[in-house]
């Protein structure tokens, strides 16, 4: 279970819990800032306020799971408290049977749920989520509550990196439906985003001498994972050929740049990779020049090849669509995902997601066209940029982990369809429709 973007979570954690320890100031603890920033600081509380270490005295994993079942019962309480909060907004918005049907939708659905039982960061990013809807939805919001938007569009855009934009669409949302003091309320809602983003800000100044916000995944993704696989294709490269390539030039800008990095020691083998050049770069402040680097590559290979990537994005954004309640078994029992989707179980089970997938989406289309009749503009309106949101920085990727948190949002869509089937089927009793 441990293992993959779990792992650099957890070891994360675990060191800086180590540092703490040790007497290290907060500000000053933690790796340089490569992906999402509260994981691991989650697990470093965890570890920290449990006194445990996730390896032994031999430096090994410690695979007893005895130490982290408590991380995943309090991972399934906090999911579950933040559903409990969003009830008590629905409830003051829609009637009780579609408020219902939400809760009973996010309680039991099993591509959400599943994931409360694995170390992934999908589970806290739910409970986040689910506690911004709550707040977003709320009728007759007060100061404070613009405070606590900001304050968890912050603390989202922690727990996955690419949510930090997400608070561009909120703020048109507020400026269309806010009808006094609109100014106020969304400086305010600014100032609880400020504050949280300031304190990662802070934390890599203090750590690398270098003021910034934005995750090197959030710069070199695109890079590594999509125009990796776009140019390998047009070019016709072998598997690691686009990354050597790529290090060969990154090696030129380092150079040009006299950017300091670890020459190779007696023993290792010889550098050639863009990862391997990225890893050898001393100081932190000069990773970020070179992340800024790589994503204006992205860039000129995106406009150089502008068709090529469109079909691979389209390809990619359909297939991620295709819901999966069974990731986390397959992630348990396959080492990796390569494993799986080359394996005779995959194809198997695929078609029982296809039925599954089509079965929800019917619903949702039902609940969608009840949305129109009930002139639900407003709610519509929010849920339909928030899915927007979450689901087009990723859909390029084509992994459908990725797009559950769309699911926290279509459960609207869903419990609008099961009460109109609802509504129907008892119309049907009274003779109403024959």
């Amino acid at each position: 279970m441990i293992k993959h973007d779990s792992y650099r979570y957890l070891t994360h954690g675990n060191k800086i819990k180590d540092q703490l320890q040790n007497g290290i100031n907060f500000f000053e603890t933690g790796r340089s800032h490569f992906t999402k920033y509260l994981p691991p600081r989650i697990a470093a509380a965890y570890y920290y306020f449990f006194n445990l270490n996730l390896f032994d005295e031999t430096g090994e994993k410690k695979i007893n799971l005895g130490i982290h079942t408590p991380y995943l019962v309090l991972q399934s309480i906090f999911y579950f408290f933040s559903v409990s909060m969003l009830y008590l907004s629905v409830s003051k918005v829609f009637n009780r049977r579609i408020s219902f049907y939400i809760i009973l939708f996010l309680s039991l659905e099993p591509t959400i749920n599943q994931y409360h039982s694995s170390f992934w960061s999908e589970s806290f990013l739910f409970s986040f989520t689910i506690i911004l809807i709550a707040l977003i939805i709320k009728p007759n919001p007060n100061v404070r509550h613009f405070f606590l938007v900001g304050f968890f569009l912050a603390v989202l855009s922690l727990q996955k990196e690419y949510m930090i934009f997400y608070i561009i669409p909120v703020i048109i949302y507020y400026l269309f439906t806010l009808k006094d003091q609109r100014l106020k309320n969304i400086t305010v809602l600014l100032l609880g985003f400020i504050i949280i983003q300031s304190i990662l800000g802070f934390n890599n100044l203090k750590r690398s001498g270098e003021f910034y916000i934005l995750s090197s995944t959030t710069k070199i993704t695109l890079h590594t994972h999509l125009a990796k696989q776009v140019i390998s294709e047009v070019q016709n490269l072998d598997n690691n050929e686009f990354f050597d390539n790529e290090g060969k030039i990154v090696l030129e800008w380092i150079t040009k740049n006299s950017i300091p990095y670890n020459q190779n020691s007696k023993g290792l083998k010889v550098r050639k990779s863009l990862g391997e050049y990225r890893s050898s770069i001393t100081k932190e402040k000069d990773l970020v020049r070179l992340d800024n680097y790589i994503t204006s590559r992205t860039f000129n290979y995106m406009l150089q090849y502008p068709f090529d990537f469109t079909k691979h994005i389209l390809k990619k954004s359909i297939h991620i669509t295709l819901l999966n309640p069974l990731h986390i078994y397959s992630d348990n029992k396959y080492a990796s995902g390569e494993f799986y989707y080359n394996s005779p179980e995959h194809d198997k089970i695929v078609n029982y997601r296809i039925f599954y997938t089509l079965a929800v989406y019917l619903v949702c289309l039902f609940g969608l066209i009840s949305m129109f009749k009930k002139k639900n503009y407003k709610i519509l309106s929010f849920l339909t940029i928030s899915i927007l949101c979450f689901y087009l920085p990723v859909s390029w990727i084509g992994n459908t982990r990725n797009y559950v948190p769309c699911l926290l949002f279509i459960s609207f869509f869903f419990a609008f369809g099961v009460d109109r089937i609802h509504v129907f089927t008892e119309e049907i009793k009274k003779n109403k429709i024959l």
